[in-house]
């Protein structure tokens, strides 16, 4: 596969990433894509080849669609404290807090998504 096709690629990859991570947010979702553009027209580290610029934005998306979640405040007239709905997709890693538990313990690199069920989801 040729580096430009690499590229591609992985440009696509973050554009389907910003999707999932700022789906119901457009102003968050064009101000992510402007500047993934930008920085696929002039790289931001120039010292980088272009095999480790086409990782680190294939490393980018990853982080998107994993790690990156969403909160919205909700609004309610009995809540004594402020509630948050979180945008938790299939792709969201779900850990557990086992490192922070126990410092010396390993911290799990292949997490999967597990199904998410809140009971006090409102829709």
């Amino acid at each position: 596969m040729s580096t430009r096709s690499k590229a591609l690629n992985a440009y696509r990859h973050g554009l389907r990433a910003t999707r999932i991570a700022f789906q119901n947010d457009t102003e968050i979702l064009s101000a992510a894509r402007a500047k993934m553009r930008s920085g696929m027209a002039s790289p931001p580290n120039p010292k980088l080849t272009a095999e480790e610029q086409i990782q680190h934005l294939e490393d980018v998306a990853v982080f998107l669609r994993r790690n990156l979640v969403q909160g919205k405040k909700v609004e309610g007239a009995n809540m004594k404290q402020p509630r948050y709905h979180l945008n938790i997709h299939g792709d969201t890693e779900l850990g557990d807090n086992e490192a922070i538990a126990d410092p010396t313990a390993k911290v799990k690199t292949n997490l999967k998504a597990r199904p998410f069920k809140c009971s006090d989801k409102k829709q």
